[in-house]
């Protein structure tokens, strides 16, 4: 096991969005969601075109990522402060694409040690076994944190608060992506304000605030998906107080 800085992802509604739309367009949105992997970690680098297709530049890149299903996951080879203020563009970049223009998530940062096992085996009859697993405490820790929000948004956990503290520039560094917000979550925690990734990093206007609301509403409605029931309509009404507060 090695401990890293790990960024995890749960996209929310991504069953009933499987379940709603023909094979064309999952394949096509699915596209759109690695499309904006590729760009998060490229952080606005990219590739001479290629036929006309202009792909993100990953070669400078440090952090790993894995998407399986409806979770994605970066992290880092080591935990130091490079690598985590890295971590954090990448986090801060999905972040905002997922939820103001893509698929609502909900997401968490923490420090814990993970392994991850990777390899794949083809016989002569076209059989194959596959492996592709990570695990540990620190994907458990990262997973516990972001399933128990109860909106769309990403909170940074206290251990790596910790280790930002710990430079004379994290905390500097941090108000550029994060913002000290009370967390909503589905159960009583006892916890005071937490730093969260930013959705936004300002909203100049009245026009600009209604336009970006109804942006993310209408991101948790795409594909087809329902948002009539009562546990979505929290999670857009907390998402929307959010983005009140970062207007204030």
């Amino acid at each position: 096991m090695k401990e890293v800085y790990l960024a995890y992802f749960d996209y929310l509604g991504f069953k009933e969005f499987i379940e709603n739309n023909d094979d064309e367009v999952l394949m096509r949105r699915m596209g759109h969601i690695f499309r904006d992997i590729e760009g998060a970690l490229g952080q606005g680098k990219y590739q001479e075109p290629r036929n006309g297709v202009i792909l993100s530049d990953l070669t400078n890149s440090k952090v790993n990522c894995l998407n399986i299903s409806d979770t994605v996951l970066f992290w880092t080879n080591q935990c130091d402060y490079n690598s985590l203020t890295e971590l954090i563009k990448v986090a801060y970049e999905f972040n905002w694409m997922q939820i103001g223009y893509n698929f609502p998530i909900r997401g968490s940062i923490v420090k814990g040690k993970i392994r991850l096992v990777s390899g794949k085996q083809t016989n002569t009859n076209g059989g194959s076994y596959s492996v592709q697993c990570l695990y540990g405490k620190g994907l458990i820790k990262a997973h516990d944190k972001a399933e128990y929000q109860n909106w769309a948004g990403t909170v940074i956990d206290e251990s790596i608060i910790s280790d930002l503290e710990s430079n004379p520039n994290g905390i500097e560094f941090l108000s550029e992506y994060a913002v000290k917000y009370k967390v909503p979550y589905k159960i009583d925690v006892d916890l005071e304000e937490e730093y969260v990734l930013k959705i936004v990093k300002g909203i100049s206007n009245e026009t600009a605030l209604k336009n970006t609301k109804e942006s993310i509403t209408g991101v948790f409605a795409l594909d087809n998906k329902s948002i009539e029931s009562s546990s979505v309509q929290i999670k857009i009404e907390n998402t929307l107080k959010f983005i009140d507060f970062i207007a204030e």
